[in-house]
């Protein structure tokens, strides 16, 4: 198979909101049709022809990101109610041909187009171009994805690291860990590396040091962390460390020698309070392997379009990414 029918539909279906763009040709960027929120109406076909409805060129195609585990055609968001039916959904907006994929192998598969323009770099390590891409991203959840290249073919790894369990490490973190997490059923990297995560952070921290503060959301203590407010500040550093701790550890996981990208929708905000030499010798401090960590780099994807970057790198060469499988494809 060599790329999908255009014009192609894609989408990048999140816990919060659902980013829909339509690619003209192979050639063509990608161009943005609407933004919803998820769980707009009571399915995501009702959803998706809201939008389609009002176009004069309908797709034939589409490439749909989806944040949640996929079951081949099918898949299930994991912070919404929305089920996903590859061929149901298909049938129902009168398309010839879809792919339903996680929303972290269209942010890994956009590792292979993003510009350097992109992305800015924190740590600059000593990356291999055919090395193992890894990308990460805090924001409802916490999605985890690799690229592997082979040659001219790749192969995207979805995984569901934010749902690891996590520990304490030092100090400042044992002092904080039980107003962090309670009420947490499970202590999981996507409990405290997201949005809700860094509310939590900035609670924990008022608690522990006395500055009692009204609950925010994780917007307001980005913006409160900015304006200099203490708490929120403490907060901010401590969710930095955490999330450095963490993609330091992910990097050995899955030796990505290519670099580990975070992307999402926290992130590139906190980048004004990125500490760069703290952040670096977490993310390298990793006895007894010292060595391989000093290799990795690690950078912030800037671009607000990584995944639709990268699904419209899908739709025009799904063999690049090992994608042109009939497992999950899915034909009128």
């Amino acid at each position: 198979m060599r790329g999908f029918s255009y014009p192609v539909l894609v989408a990048d279906i999140g816990g919060t909101n659902c980013r829909l763009s339509l690619v003209e040709n192979a050639q063509a960027a990608h161009r943005p049709l609407a933004k919803i929120p998820t769980g707009s109406q009571p399915t995501p076909e009702a959803a998706l022809e809201e939008v389609l409805s009002t176009l004069t060129q309908r797709p034939r195609s589409a490439v749909l990101a989806v944040a949640g585990p996929l079951d081949g055609r099918e898949a299930q968001l994991t912070n919404a109610n929305w089920h996903f039916d590859g061929p149901k959904l298909g049938a129902a907006l009168g398309l010839e041909q879809g792919l339903l994929v996680n929303d972290f192998e269209a942010q890994a598969a956009s590792l292979a187009v993003l510009a350097k323009s992109d992305t800015t770099t924190l740590v600059e390590g000593e990356p291999d171009a055919d090395g193992t891409r890894l990308v990460l991203g805090p924001g409802t959840g916490f999605g985890a994805g690799a690229f592997i290249r082979r040659g001219a073919r790749g192969v995207l790894v979805p995984t569901e690291c934010g749902h690891i369990g996590i520990g304490p490490e030092d100090l400042t973190e044992q002092k904080i860990w039980p107003a962090l997490t309670a009420g947490l059923p499970r202590v999981t990297v996507e409990g405290l590396l997201s949005g809700d995560g860094l509310v939590r952070f900035h609670r924990a921290v008022a608690s522990e040091t006395g500055m009692l503060e009204a609950d925010v959301s994780a917007a307001d203590v980005t913006t409160l962390a900015c304006d200099g407010d203490p708490a929120a500040l403490m907060a901010v550093v401590c969710f930095w460390r955490l999330l450095a701790r963490v993609a330091g550890d992910l990097a050995l996981a899955f030796k990505a020698t290519g670099g580990v990208y975070l992307a999402g929708g926290i992130v590139p905000r906190l980048l004004p309070l990125a500490d760069k030499a703290a952040i670096g010798a977490v993310f390298a401090g990793k006895p007894p392997m010292e060595d391989l960590a000093a290799r990795f780099a690690l950078h912030v994807v800037t671009a607000g379009d990584g995944a639709e970057q990268g699904l419209a790198a899908i739709a025009a060469g799904p063999e690049r990414f090992g994608l042109d499988d009939p497992k999950r494809l899915w034909f009128a």
